[in-house]
């Protein structure tokens, strides 16, 4: 009874094909570096890629791990404004049903709310029935799809900000971040279809977010120009230290997630949030060749 009526998926619908009508047209952006909104799906994507993973406990004193923030525990690693926590026993954002709800975890203990990051400081990890170094008991995040062992994983990340101000003010910021930073356009990402991250120790501690809606930002008019062809990049610890202000819009981005212990369904809840500086870089592209020949006749029957 919950799910869309017809006239919502024909809505939904065109929608889509609004705007791959408006991509097809879209100049090509290519590499970037400079301020940028993050709305809030895309920011929420972010947040889960870029410190999420970071935060799992078997990461943090595996071998073959990068250990971003095994040291941080008491220390600031986001602006004050902000606070981050898991809430898996949380079943809806308003009136929209988060996908990582559950009431006990694959471990058979009960899911709990879980304060990560509270005004900017780390003060705990995901933890299952392996915990981290410095902690004793599972705080109901050991998550498994199927059959896999269950490891720590994120239930439904949710981003809050303290301090806020409206999406028009925080245009208003970017703007003036850009003309202080002498650049010709600034970025307003509204939406990552999904990402992908490295956290171990053998490769770079790198995220990356598939950059779907992409606005450029003119500085001198403010006018917004639909761009395509980029992906949001970066490394964690510079990245988040970057973020300078928080919109009071918050929306929710449901999917499905793949760790080491398999695909499970998972939330984000975030505001927009706006970066000082972020990085973007080419999108992958197909590089096939037209056939050298004409495809043969096509196969008929003999009589």
């Amino acid at each position: 009874d919950t799910l869309p009526t017809e006239d919502a998926l024909l809505t939904a619908t065109a929608t889509m094909l609004t705007e791959l009508s408006a991509l097809r047209r879209a100049e090509e952006l290519g590499p970037y570096t400079g301020p940028a909104i993050l709305a809030p799906r895309a920011a929420g994507v972010f947040f889960h890629e870029v410190l999420g993973h970071r935060l799992e406990a078997h990461r943090q004193d595996a071998t073959d791990e990068g250990q971003t923030f095994a040291d941080h525990l008491g220390k600031a690693v986001i602006p004050p404004f902000l606070s981050v926590l898991d809430d898996p026993t949380r079943t809806h954002a308003g009136s929209t049903p988060l996908n990582g709800a559950y009431d006990v975890d694959d471990e058979g203990v009960r899911s709990q709310r879980v304060t990560l990051v509270d005004k900017g400081t780390l003060r705990t990890f995901l933890l299952g029935r392996r915990p981290a170094p410095g902690f004793d008991t599972s705080n109901g995040h050991g998550r498994a799809a199927g059959v896999e062992r269950p490891t720590a994983r994120m239930g439904n990340l949710i981003v809050e900000a303290h301090r806020t101000v409206t999406d028009k003010a925080l245009t208003k910021k970017l703007l003036k971040e850009i003309r202080r930073q002498g650049k010709p356009f600034g970025l307003i990402i509204r939406d990552l279809a999904g990402g992908q991250t490295n956290t171990s120790s053998y490769g770079y501690q790198a995220f990356k977010g598939e950059a779907r809606m992409v606005y450029k930002i003119d500085a001198k008019t403010g006018r917004e120009t639909l761009v395509r062809g980029v992906d949001l990049v970066g490394t964690p610890l510079a990245t988040l230290s970057k973020i300078i202000a928080a919109g009071r819009t918050i929306d929710v981005f449901n999917g499905y997630c793949g760790a080491e212990s398999g695909m499970v369904p998972v939330s984000t809840v975030a505001p927009a949030l706006l970066f000082s500086e972020v990085e973007l870089q080419r999108t992958a592209r197909a590089r096939g060749q037209a056939p050298l020949l004409k495809a043969p006749a096509p196969y008929q029957e003999p009589p």
